[in-house]
């Protein structure tokens, strides 16, 4: 089930990476595309089939400033460290302080998540090749 799901978002990444270079990111987006809408501010929206498909989790944030989240949360990616919050359906990228680390935990502080917020657990690799291929950045992460 897992090379599946890795097949399909490679699938997604490399359908767009080799598309026209005179065609723009936002043509690939869509209501009837894996991602249907992209803000700047907000995030992306993925659709239900790519939903389906990468399997997502979250976890509910309750009261902060800080929470104790799965260590399965963070995403590492070149020099950076983020992690994906779900919030009005839009997924994010949100930078984050580590306070603490516990075993499979750790304890994070940020100024992008709020109470009920969601932070996905599960999946964050098929999110952030969808993330790059939502913000037109797959082309520059890929070459031949």
């Amino acid at each position: 089930m897992k090379i599946a799901k890795v097949f399909i978002a490679v699938f997604i990444l490399s359908s767009l990476s080799h598309a026209n270079e005179d065609e723009q990111a936002g043509t690939k987006i869509g209501p009837d595309k894996g991602i249907t809408e992209v803000s700047d501010s907000e995030g992306f929206k993925l659709s239900q089939e790519a939903l389906k498909n990468f399997d997502l989790k979250t976890l509910k944030l309750s009261s902060g400033p800080f929470w104790r989240i799965p260590a399965t949360a963070v995403l590492s990616s070149g020099e950076e460290t983020n992690l994906y919050r779900l919030r009005h359906g839009f997924y994010k990228r949100v930078d984050f302080s580590l306070l603490e680390c516990s075993g499979d935990f750790v304890k994070v502080q940020s100024k992008d998540l709020q109470k009920d917020d969601e932070v996905v657990i599960e999946g964050i690799g098929f999110l952030r090749i969808a993330e790059l291929a939502a913000t037109g950045d797959a082309s520059q992460e890929h070459g031949h």
